[in-house]
């Protein structure tokens, strides 16, 4: 049998009810032995690295589970990650992205309702992630509610739904039904041997447009020492630059070092700086473009390529380069 190790970070899967509501407290093990015929698939082992919330992860967190995955590649053929379903596509993005070159499965995985409910999805989630972590598909992939989604493309988006997760711009990667894994799409063939680099910028900020936004408030953000500011743009990434113009801030971002960029409030579809007034004068003020990147994605990429970088012309080149399938290199093109 193939070796298995689950790595345990909290969440719903691990709940338990308190007189404050539900709070991570079981182990691996005994989440395992909630479901038993775990280990008639694989030699299962656990390994408890941190006992949070979803909602309390944070980057320095993703840098402990992606040091942790890399850890694991030599001694094991794959490797399911319990977490949080409302952070995990954040999570996810960033192993993605800190650990390419994946030869064997990484499996984010969870629950909507807590292993110790007699309604839980924990049990089925937990059995699927181990079927998609035995098949051996190699790479970071969120496997929720029979679906098997890339982790860079994932994207929670319902509170309570079992259905929780979809993949964005991006078919899902397969299903697992009765226990088989079914693939949608070819995988992609690592090259090279796995690689690790946590290098990490957390100083990134989101804003979400909304008619009548002042430019001040994004004028306030440039001399709070963010390095990177993601604006949740209109439509394709329009950016007001008539009645509260906001095309003097993009101005002085690109004065202070700090990077912009625009992403869409849409769920679907990419984001084009091309297209109207509105996008062409932000791009010509310096704004870039998130393409058709999930917000998680592009959150976590513009954090690691700062992690890398602060200079413009060269955090623009990372954000231009697909690393991982976060974009439709076509619609970049």
């Amino acid at each position: 049998m193939k070796k298995i190790l689950m790595l345990t970070t909290g969440g719903d899967i691990a709940g338990e009810h308190t007189d404050t509501g539900l709070v991570p407290v079981y182990t691996g093990e005994q989440l395992v032995s909630m479901v038993p015929e775990l280990r008639e698939y694989c030699e299962l082992e656990c390994k408890d690295i941190m006992q949070l919330d979803g909602t309390n992860v944070q980057p320095e967190d993703w840098i402990t589970i992606a040091e942790e995955v890399y850890d694991a590649q030599e001694a094991y053929d794959g490797v399911i990650i319990t977490h949080g379903t409302d952070t995990m596509a954040y999570s996810a993005c960033a192993v993605s992205l800190m650990v390419q070159n994946l030869q064997k499965p990484v499996i984010f995985t969870g629950a909507q309702i807590a292993m110790v409910d007699p309604d839980t999805d924990g049990k089925k989630n937990l059995l699927d992630a181990v079927h998609a972590a035995v098949s051996g598909i190699p790479g970071v992939y969120v496997v929720f509610g029979g679906r098997i989604i890339r982790g860079i493309r994932a994207q929670k988006m319902y509170t309570r739904a079992l259905d929780a997760f979809h993949s964005i711009n991006a078919g899902d990667a397969g299903y697992v039904q009765d226990g088989e894994v079914f693939l949608n799409q070819s995988v992609p063939t690592p090259v090279g041997e796995p690689v690790l680099d946590t290098r990490l910028e957390p100083k990134v900020v989101q804003l979400k447009l909304l008619p009548g936004i002042e430019p001040k408030q994004l004028e306030s953000m440039l001399g709070m020492g963010y390095y990177g500011i993601i604006l949740e743009a209109f439509g394709c990434g329009g950016i007001p630059n008539q009645n509260r113009n906001l095309l003097p801030c993009l101005k002085r971002a690109k004065q202070f070092g700090v990077a912009v960029l625009v992403a869409t409030q849409c769920k679907y579809g990419n984001v084009d700086l091309g297209v109207y007034d509105v996008n062409v004068q932000a791009a010509r003020e310096g704004a870039m473009s998130v393409y058709d990147m999930s917000i998680e994605a592009a959150a976590v990429k513009l954090m690691w390529v700062l992690g890398h970088t602060k200079k413009l012309d060269e955090v623009k080149k990372m954000m231009e380069t697909c690393y991982v399938g976060e974009f439709t290199e076509k619609r970049h093109a």
